[in-house]
């Protein structure tokens, strides 16, 4: 992105690196992403037409805040959480040119797989944003925000203490991972404020922690009743590795919380199976749905295949696994108010 003469970092944009860096991104940016998040919003606004300007949840979504924002621009607050640490806040103003190279690169290497597939793949993502601040959680929403035409007004990091309420940041927060969380129960994460031109202030956390049944039972029981506080909210699930397709057992528990929590839910068909749907949800079927991908052959869903011959329409975009030009699927469901 261009800088204004004044910038301190004007310079170095000025340099080979960056001008061939900056041409490199905006093809792949302009290839598949932001045609797709494009036609999603055309087609939102055609057929969805509606406004939340509350709360939004996003569960098991990494640093993908670019499309729940397409779908959901207008929220409050966003509760993202997902396996990848939420990273350090980079600081590219105390950075040497050198370092400024690493870091873009390693910027760059995290992206290429949303840039071509629009969803993230967690083993890949727990290798690829280890070791720089240019490429951890924080700083790919942060990057996200910005390619979407937000200004970042603050970012820093913050936890979920003990009693399942928002704290500040302490130093040991940072050792903390989701493969050995703390017996202090706290949960990391990162807060980041931003607008769009003269809109309304917004914020995005993101919380680093496994949300296995197990997990949440014995380590982090602080986590849904923090979850349960943004209520009523929408939802979103996006290649969520079908893991709340267990009946009795892993993810039991924060698919119960979305479910509570939830008055609308846009999802693929890795989010919640709809024979949980039935009872209390208005349910909208779009696109196209036969079976999963390969990976995941076990988690077909045959009432949703039978269901799916009401769907209202191929969709013109990419979402989910199945990327595919019109292969993908999209489920809407409104709770019903008794």
């Amino acid at each position: 992105m261009d800088l204004p003469p004044n910038n301190n970092l004007e310079k170095f944009t000025q340099t080979a690196f960056y001008k061939s860096y900056k041409t490199e991104f905006a093809s792949s940016w302009n290839r598949f992403q932001k045609p797709n998040l494009d036609k999603m919003k055309s087609w939102w606004n055609e057929k969805i037409a509606k406004n939340f300007d509350k709360n939004i949840s996003y569960p098991f979504s990494g640093p993908d805040i670019m499309n729940v924002l397409t779908f959901f621009p207008d929220g409050d607050s966003y509760i993202l959480f997902g396996l990848e640490p939420v990273g350090t806040i980079p600081n590219p103003f105390n950075k040497t040119d050198a370092e400024l190279t690493n870091g873009l690169n390693a910027l760059r290497k995290s992206l290429n797989t949303i840039f071509q597939v629009n969803f993230f793949k967690t083993v890949n993502m727990a290798e690829e944003i280890k070791n720089n601040p240019f490429n951890g959680i924080s700083a790919l929403l942060m990057a996200f925000l910005a390619k979407c035409d937000y200004t970042v007004i603050d970012a820093k990091n913050v936890a979920i203490d003990k009693q399942s309420n928002l704290t500040a940041w302490e130093a040991s927060d940072a050792k903390i991972n989701w493969q050995n969380p703390p017996t202090s129960q706290r949960i990391p994460g990162v807060e980041i404020t931003f607008k769009k031109g003269d809109g309304k202030t917004q914020t995005v956390r993101y919380f680093n922690l496994n949300v296995i049944d197990d997990n949440l039972s014995k380590r982090n029981p602080n986590f849904i009743p923090y979850f349960l506080k943004i209520t009523p909210c929408a939802t979103m699930l996006k290649s969520a590795s079908y893991l709340m397709h267990n009946d009795n057992i892993k993810f039991t528990k924060i698919r119960a919380a979305v479910l509570e929590s939830s008055d609308f839910i846009i999802q693929d068909d890795s989010g919640v199976p709809l024979r949980y749907l039935k009872n209390e949800w208005e349910v909208s079927l779009h696109g196209f749905y036969d079976k999963p991908i390969p990976m995941f052959s076990n988690r077909a869903q045959a009432d949703l295949k039978e269901a799916y011959k009401a769907s209202t329409g191929i969709l013109p975009f990419s979402y989910g696994y199945d990327y595919k030009e019109g292969k993908s699927n999209l489920l809407t469901a409104k709770k019903v108010k008794k």
